[in-house]
């Protein structure tokens, strides 16, 4: 069973056989839901066109995300530990 994944807001969902009727970020009155409506992918489908990026920032400052980007366009940040000593 797939972990489905909001394409609006980007977060996974329990392991279910069928995707949600509606993901709890979007149902917030502040978040923006297209016009057609909730729509959902899976880990398998989002990597068939997209591809984990890592890139240096800035010496000790890593940047990661996907390309190309997807639903709000986040990304993690790592601070390599040899620069804080």
């Amino acid at each position: 069973m797939p972990h489905f994944i909001c394409t609006t807001c980007g977060t996974q969902q329990a392991e279910s056989d069928n995707p949600p009727a509606d993901c709890a970020i979007c149902q917030d009155e502040r978040q923006y839901v297209g016009w057609g409506g909730q729509q959902w992918t899976s880990l398998d489908e989002l990597r068939q066109s997209h591809q984990i990026t890592v890139r240096l920032e800035e010496l000790g400052l890593y940047g990661i995300g996907l390309e190309p980007s997807f639903a709000i366009g986040q990304r993690a940040l790592l601070v390599s530990p040899e620069i804080l000593t």
